[in-house]
């Protein structure tokens, strides 16, 4: 492989390539899905300025044997000058939710044209002097012409966990090297990246406290336990249709091709008539996918707060500028593994014991939860109550009245909304400055 001598910040790292020692949980001699990591290493990096002393790295990283075994591990920091950063207050490794990828949640401007260059939840953080970390996982890297899925077959949250766990070691090392210590660090979990970040969490405390990665736990806007009968009934229903997916040989959800086409009609044909939602315009579709999810599939919550007419049709999106939305949906990942959609509606439906949240009830950390009353809101607050954690914060954003929860703030209005900056993002900063 090609030998890549790479600076970064105060060194000079020489990868040849770099190898990453296992991760803590791999050290570990417990037993459980994060102890199975391989080594990794890392294959390329590159830096990007992304406005005066504000810096984008990007890692990528070999995971595995396969042709899709790899993540990519992203740095948000501010730098004194090239490749030495500020003297941070602290470090966190934001998890997307699913199927999306870290530069799409927590980075829009990367992909939007919309928001200034700064509107994201990992540029304003690195703005106030916290190193920024983020995970795509090795589904979000695999391209859209793959017609294979096999390999596919068996990828679920204990891989995911296993990676997350690959990146906190991997991100820890690095600011070693780079003269920011090897403390732990606060992970955040948005969605898919909660259940990921509870599990991981979970793991980590059947391990000697000095080989846990995890300081501090944000789950933004999830739970892994759903206390009302009717919602688990509805999880039970999708992980049903999962299953006989994968009996059926079907490894790939690739609703992310479905979105894509959602967004890509909207903006070329915006009032022609929708061929995915009839009764609709092709923009009218995209808007109600985000906004009424209930009226699509059932769901008790919508990713972005709409307004609707006499029709019950939406008219436009309340928080989260229109054109943001359908950006999102243009830059989802094509491909989502099948079983990871089981994984999660098996957890929600709890009608049988899951592994990944065994150790739920040992979980000690600090946690601070930020949900929004439109999204998973106060159902999150159930598990909350499942851990053992003697420090609990609970930010609920809710900016209508009760009875106006189908319109209010809405899950994915966390990282895309205009008005996230002053209503998510600085709490998140404020309880990290006060946990550092």
């Amino acid at each position: 492989m090609k030998r890549i001598c790479i600076l970064i910040l105060l060194l000079s790292v020489c990868l040849a390539p770099m190898v990453l020692v296992p991760s803590a949980a791999a050290q570990a001699s417990h037993e459980g899905p994060v102890s199975k990591d391989p080594p990794a290493f890392i294959t390329h990096m590159d830096r990007t300025v992304i406005h005066g002393d504000i810096v984008h790295y990007r890692f990528d990283v070999k995971v595995g044997p396969g042709q899709y075994d790899r993540i990519r591990l992203h740095r948000v920091v501010k730098e004194v000058f090239p490749y030495r950063p500020v003297h941070t207050v602290d470090g966190i490794l934001l998890l997307a939710g699913s199927p999306n990828y870290f530069e799409a949640m927590f980075m829009v401007p990367s992909i939007s044209k919309v928001p200034a260059w700064d509107q994201a939840m990992a540029i304003y953080l690195a703005e106030n002097n916290i190193d920024v970390w983020g995970m795509d996982y090795r589904w979000a890297l695999v391209p859209a012409e793959t017609t294979n899925f096999d390999f596919m077959k068996d990828w679920g949250l204990e891989r995911d966990v296993r990676d997350a766990e690959t990146a906190l070691s991997l991100a820890r090392q690095i600011r070693l090297g780079t003269g920011q210590g090897f403390g732990q660090l606060d992970l955040l979990g948005f969605s898919w990246g909660g259940i990921v970040g509870y599990t991981v969490v979970g793991e980590e405390t059947q391990m000697p406290r000095g080989l846990r990665n995890v300081k501090g736990f944000i789950p933004l806007d999830i739970g892994v336990k759903l206390e009302d009968e009717n919602y688990r009934a509805i999880s039970c229903g999708f992980a049903a249709a999962d299953q006989a997916n994968l009996d059926a040989g079907i490894y790939s959800d690739d609703s992310g091709l479905f979105l894509k086409s959602l967004s890509e009609l909207a903006l070329s044909a915006p009032d022609d008539p929708s061929e995915n939602i009839p009764g609709t315009t092709n923009y009218q579709a995209a808007l109600l996918f985000g906004a009424d999810p209930e009226l699509l599939n059932g769901q008790f919550w919508h990713f972005v707060g709409g307004v609707f007419d006499e029709n019950g049709l939406p008219t436009q999106l309340r928080f989260t500028k229109d054109r943001v939305w359908l950006d999102v949906l243009e830059n989802i990942p094509p491909h989502y593994p099948m079983k990871g959609d089981l994984d999660g509606d098996v957890m929600f439906c709890g009608q049988s014991p899951v592994p990944f949240v065994q150790h739920l009830g040992r979980i000690e950390v600090p946690i601070l939860l930020v949900g929004a009353q439109g999204g998973f809101g106060k159902t999150s607050y159930y598990t909350l109550g499942l851990t053992a954690s003697k420090d609990v914060t609970k930010v609920l954003i809710q900016l209508l009245p009760d009875d106006e929860r189908t319109l209010d703030f809405g899950h994915a209005d966390t990282v895309l909304a205009t008005n996230a900056e002053t209503l998510v993002w600085k709490p998140i900063l404020d309880w990290l400055v006060a946990h550092h």
